[in-house]
This record gives C-alpha cells, sequence and structure tokens, in this order.
C-alpha cells in the first residue's frame, strides 16, 4: 500500500493550529504561524540557526514563485520589503533571500516557499562571495561522476574522497568527469528578473535556485540543479566566517554527532529562535500596521 503524502506546509492546517494573541511555548508542525495575506502566509522556520528567520508561503498549491500571477507580484514584494526590514531593526542583522523553484524539497507534495534570513551584520559581498562558492564546492557542483579504473561512482561522499585525492596527486586511474563550479559559473538568468523570468525553465521541468543578497555580485538566479537547502548552507558559511562565537557554538554541535550537519532543519530545529522570531516579527509587523494601513488594508495582511 502507497503511503499517502500530506502537505507539511498546508495553509488550512496552519490557520486551523494557530491562535490569534496566544504566545507558544512549545514548537509544534503547524503552530509557526505569524501572519497571513490575501496570497500568502508567514511562518518561523525550522532550522533557525539565526534569529529573524521567516518563510513566505503561497495559499494556493503552486510549487514555484515562478508561477504566480504576476498580478500577485506587488504584494510578495511589500511582504520581503517588511521583512527585511524587521531584520535590520529588530535584529541588528543585514538579510538574503532565496528561494529553490520546483525543488519538491519536504518529500513531494510542494508550495512555493521564500526563505529570509538574517545573517551578521558586517557580512560583506567577499565574505558572501565565498560562502556561496564554499558551498558550491562542498556539493563537489558541476561534477557529474568520477571514473576509477572500471567504476562509475555517483554518490556524493564517493565523490568527496576522490576529489581530495585528485588535489594531492596525479592518478591514471582516476578521471573526474565535469568542472566544480563556481558563482560565476552559475549566473545564467537575472535575478532582477526574479521569479517570472524563470518560467520557460519551469515549463521544461527544470528547478532553479534563486538567492538575493545585498550585493550584486554575491546574488544569482541559475537553472543548475542543485541539493536542496543551497541558501541555508550559503547563510551558514558565511556566519562561520564572521562569527566566531557561532563557529564555536556549532563545532560543539558537530562534536556530538558529526553525521548532522547543523545547517540542515530536519536535524536541528533551534526552537528558542523560532520561539523568538514569532514574537519579535508579530510585535514589529503590529507596529507598523498605521504606517502602511492603505497596504495592510491592499492587501488583507492579517496578524495572527
Amino acid at each position: 500500500m502507497t503511503e499517502k503524502l500530506t502537505d507539511q506546509l498546508s495553509w488550512e492546517e496552519f490557520l486551523k493550529q494557530s491562535q490569534k494573541d496566544i504566545e507558544i511555548t512549545e514548537v509544534k508542525p503547524f503552530n509557526r504561524l505569524i501572519a497571513h495575506s490575501k496570497n500568502y502566509f508567514l511562518i518561523s522556520g525550522y532550522g533557525a540557526f539565526t534569529d529573524g528567520y521567516v518563510i513566505v508561503i503561497t495559499k494556493d498549491f503552486i510549487p514555484a514563485f515562478g508561477l504566480i500571477d504576476e498580478e500577485n507580484s506587488e504584494e510578495l514584494n511589500f511582504i520581503i520589503k517588511l521583512l527585511k526590514e524587521n531584520i535590520e531593526k529588530s535584529f541588528n542583522r543585514k538579510s538574503v533571500v532565496f528561494e529553490h523553484g520546483m525543488c519538491a524539497c519536504i518529500g513531494g507534495l510542494d508550495r512555493a516557499h521564500l526563505h529570509i534570513m538574517s545573517i551578521h551584520k558586517s557580512s560583506t559581498e567577499e565574505n558572501l562571495i565565498k560562502a556561496i562558492n564554499k558551498t558550491l564546492y562542498n556539493r563537489k557542483a558541476g561534477i557529474k561522476y568520477i571514473k576509477f579504473k572500471d567504476y562509475k561512482l555517483e554518490n556524493i561522499h564517493d565523490i568527496n574522497h576522490f576529489v581530495k585525492i585528485s588535489e594531492n596527486k596525479k592518478s591514471s586511474d582516476l578521471k573526474i568527469v565535469g568542472n566544480l563550479l563556481k558563482i560565476e559559473d552559475i549566473k545564467d538568468l537575472e535575478e532582477q528578473k526574479w521569479p517570472k523570468i524563470t518560467m520557460p525553465h519551469i515549463n521544461k521541468g527544470g528547478h532553479y535556485v534563486f538567492f538575493k543578497s545585498d550585493f550584486t555580485n554575491a546574488s544569482f538566479l541559475t537553472t543548475h540543479n542543485f541539493q536542496t537547502q543551497f541558501g541555508r548552507q550559503v547563510v551558514f558559511e558565511n556566519e562561520k566566517y564572521i562569527d566566531n562565537i557561532f563557529k564555536d557554538e556549532n563545532i560543539k554541535i558537530q562534536k556530538k554527532n558529526e553525521f548532522l550537519e547543523p545547517w540542515k532543519w530536519q536535524n536541528y530545529k533551534f526552537e528558542a529562535n523560532i520561539l523568538n522570531t514569532m514574537k519579535v516579527t508579530k510585535l514589529f509587523l503590529k507596529g507598523l500596521r498605521k504606517k502602511h494601513q492603505k497596504e495592510y488594508e491592499k492587501f488583507e495582511i492579517k496578524l495572527i
């Protein structure tokens, strides 16, 4: 018997299981709703290794923001603006915005979801480019497979092993098919035209990854098919470069189990940050109601 898939980003379940004006003290699957608008809803994201992490999700069941109606773009951009301002003013941090479109990230049933994640206020273009390239290297992006003698190896762990060998010594028995990518290799779509520019690629059944920072050179929109959570891993690497306290805390986490990577939301939820993000973001959005009364009414923004 085939197991029934469940919608882990179900708008109906989040609405049903979130109570207005009730401060939660324990994180559960569907009680992280912060606010919602006419077409989108906002939740505090699992795996919040930095404060202020919010995910914007479509109420309609569509798999990528490249498929949203053009008339709903203004509403989306306004929400992004509010959340970036919240991170800047409430948490004294910078922010990045990213999406893995058409990813089926959580097991097959998936709605379009956009991540707004905070990064250290000292983050620079150089740090972010370094973090992006480090993530590309860690995932061996661009390498199709390794051929060793008569064996074809496609598993990422095998590829990692043999790439390290190849960096130290040459072997006539080893052939690497493909080339390691860097950020300049993956900018094949104009990120300023996200999300609509992705439509031709989506129509071919393709995935895309969108990553937007405050720096043009450290932003990209690519049709390369990376593994999921690419943006989260970039943020994680960036924090390690800049924040020694963050780096030390995650070294302690990894010492407990070196195989569980802290940037993967399935491994660590960071519950205290989730709860704090919900509380602070609700208060911030409530405080902006008078300032943006016209937009709040136009886009039917309601707080939980």
